[in-house]
């Protein structure tokens, strides 16, 4: 009878352990698929986040050149700006899958903001 509860108890500790084996291991899986840092290839990646950080930042560096030379187009500039990254955030952060191309225009619009942020810099001092 001993044995017998000994032979039970190691079946039962190893499917218990097997359980929260495949628990631990599909937990991980999932943490995979959802985590940001995740890449396949980080060097890829880094270039296109470093063009298009830069290129956001150049494109709202001009931008503030051109419309600040016409005064009257300041507000106008500045709704339309605000209306674009608005609602560009609402279409990133509702999906779930963010694809690439997402990925590149938040960065581009991280570059937009840091551009912006820069020059409100210049002009103040």
């Amino acid at each position: 009878m001993l044995n017998f509860i000994k032979i039970n108890s190691f079946i039962f500790n190893f499917v218990k352990n097997d359980r929260k084996i495949n628990y631990i291991k599909n937990f991980s899986l999932r943490k995979k698929k959802n985590n940001f840092f995740i890449h396949n290839n980080l060097k890829r990646d880094i270039y296109y986040g470093s063009f298009f950080l830069l290129f956001g930042f150049f494109s709202a560096t001009s931008a503030i050149t051109i419309i600040g030379s016409v005064a009257d187009w300041d507000p106008l500039a500045a709704a339309v700006m605000l209306c674009w990254i608005e609602v560009f955030n609402k279409i990133f952060y509702k999906n779930i899958s963010k694809k690439k191309i997402f990925n590149k225009i938040n960065i581009f619009k991280i570059g937009i903001n840091l551009g912006i942020f820069v020059d409100a810099f210049k002009l103040t001092g």
